[in-house]
């Protein structure tokens, strides 16, 4: 994964990716905006593989001491499913994304996508 551009001001970010697969290269994008009031992030997915490109309903959640939890209930191939996000800031300089979905309302979890980001100094 590349990331092309990046904006952090205030109550939201935004990232623009370019992610290579084996399936192929897709474009997406990810906007977080923060609730002050309630201290939780929305985080929202956009991905170029289903044009037109539509924003996906968010992730919702915070962060705790170095983790951060983010739920949200989806569908994976017609079946309803529990989404679960997971960022581990173990370090100032790296931290890891993971997604898991749950089938039986969060009993059970199953990993499906993980990330390893690391700051890079230029």
């Amino acid at each position: 994964m590349a990331a092309v551009a990046a904006y952090n001001a205030g109550q939201a970010n935004v990232d623009d990716n370019v992610l290579h697969t084996p399936a192929g290269t897709y474009r997406a994008m990810t906007i977080r905006v923060f609730d002050p009031s309630a201290s939780q992030w929305s985080i929202f997915w956009i991905d170029s593989r289903y044009p037109p490109s539509r924003i996906e309903s968010p992730v919702v959640g915070g962060f705790a001491g170095g983790r951060g939890l983010f739920f949200s209930d989806d569908e994976w191939e017609g079946r309803p499913v529990r989404t679960r996000f997971v960022w581990q800031i173990d370090d100032p300089d790296a931290c890891r994304w993971e997604q898991a979905l749950s089938p039986d309302g969060g009993v059970s979890w199953e990993t499906d996508w993980y990330m390893d980001f690391e700051r890079v100094v230029r």
